[in-house]
């Protein structure tokens, strides 16, 4: 470690943000006792699991993948609290890489071409100073090599999803999310990237508007986090 790294230690101790302990040299994103914990979610089958089943009536998906359960009430949460209302956002980022290094251990990378954030509006982009999906999409990237493309766009602002009921969110993402693919990007396979997906109602209007924009697409969706049952 050399003296730049040994003062910004010193000046900014990493501390773990699910029990707050200073990270050791080697640890990363978590302590390894909270490594050990990490409430993971297991997919077996990338063309057949129940994130697939969410969504399989709004939009045409081929493969599913996810990280992590996302439970509200567990202090693992607070690992997509801090990036997203935080500022943490390279928090994301590595996570991201985690949660990609995790999905090649399934082989979901080999029917990918390229990464596709869920965009945020202009004003909240603004206001946070980035996109947690693209961030997590921007780790990924750092394992597959595969580029991050911004197809999809917001076409206006909806009420927050956080505290709307199943049918409700549904209703909020209805035509609001429009899609651009250019002909280099046509027929390609996509992989739609969120922080956290609940009903799926979000993940699945991105998806349904690239297979709209290019009927061809072969779309799949990579939450970080499953806040459904398990």
């Amino acid at each position: 470690m050399n003296l730049l790294s040994d003062l910004k230690e010193l000046l900014l101790p990493r501390l773990c943000p699910v029990c707050g302990k200073l990270l050791m040299q080697g640890e990363d994103v978590v302590c390894a006792f909270c490594a050990i914990g990490l409430p993971r979610y297991r997919v077996v089958r990338l063309e057949d699991n129940l994130l697939l089943r969410m969504v399989w009536d709004r939009a045409d998906v081929k493969r599913a993948t996810t990280f992590l359960i996302y439970n509200p009430h567990s202090p693992y949460h607070r690992l997509v609290i801090d990036f997203k209302f935080h500022g943490m956002s390279d928090l994301a980022r590595r996570l991201g890489y985690w949660a990609a290094m995790e999905a090649a251990k399934q082989g979901f990378w080999e029917e990918a071409d390229a990464l596709v954030p869920v965009p945020l509006t202009w004003w909240r982009r603004l206001r946070r100073g980035y996109n947690q999906a693209e961030m997590l999409a921007r780790g990924m990237a750092e394992v597959t090599g595969l580029p991050v493309v911004n197809l999809v766009r917001r076409t206006k602002s909806r009420q927050s999803q956080t505290r709307l009921s199943g049918e409700q969110r549904r209703k909020n993402a209805e035509d609001i999310y429009r899609a651009e693919v250019p002909d280099e990007w046509r027929g390609k396979r996509l992989v739609v990237v969120d922080d956290v997906m609940t009903t799926g109602s979000t993940i699945a209007a991105c998806a349904k508007a690239l297979n709209e924009a290019d009927e061809s697409a072969k779309v799949s969706i990579f939450p970080l986090a499953f806040a459904g049952d398990y």
